[in-house]
């Protein structure tokens, strides 16, 4: 079974996407009067002429779903789909800078034969969270939830620092 990667494709083709809608809201905010009712009618042939949109959504549904990476002051979270794999099947670790999300079953029975599935996922950690409290949680429904706090720095303020002690001479003698 070929799997087509999802994220170059995908990047590459919402940029044509994104370029179009732009030159469609242009033209749109030079044509459009008050009066003009028929151009909600128009609006769905947009997607007539952009069949690789369905083709690559239902080949995300079918390998694994979706993902979500969000990040704001106080913490970086990432949103998995692993709806088709079992607790069990599902291993989150941290590396470096790294969170990897891997999930894995083995040849099992379906409503067309049997499947396989597998995939890996490594998301980069922006610097300033802390790699050392990540914390994934798993809901009733198969969306995982890992979550990063924003490291906690010291309040800024006045120290009282031990000094040690070398019982050493700093002055040599000649």
């Amino acid at each position: 079974m070929a799997l087509v990667p999802k994220t170059p494709f995908r990047s590459w083709w919402d940029e044509i996407d994104r370029y179009h809608r732009e030159m469609e809201e242009h033209f749109q905010k030079l044509t459009v009067r008050d009066n003009d009712l028929w151009l909600p009618r128009l609006r769905p042939l947009r997607d007539t002429f952009r069949p690789w949109r369905d083709v690559f959504e239902s080949l995300e549904r079918e390998i694994g779903g979706w993902a979500t990476v969000e990040r704001d002051a106080d913490k970086f979270q990432v949103i998995v789909d692993v709806q088709q794999f079992t607790p069990e099947e599902i291993i989150v670790r941290t590396d470096d800078k790294f969170v990897t999300v891997e999930a894995r079953h083995h040849e099992r029975k379906d409503k067309h034969g049997f499947v396989s599935r597998q995939f890996i996922r490594r998301y980069l950690l922006p610097k300033g969270y802390d790699i050392g409290h990540v914390k994934p949680s798993l809901s009733s429904d198969g969306i995982l939830t890992i979550t990063a706090p924003r490291l906690v720095l010291p309040a800024p303020g006045e120290r009282i620092l031990p000094i040690r002690r070398t019982y050493l001479p700093a002055i040599k003698a000649i």
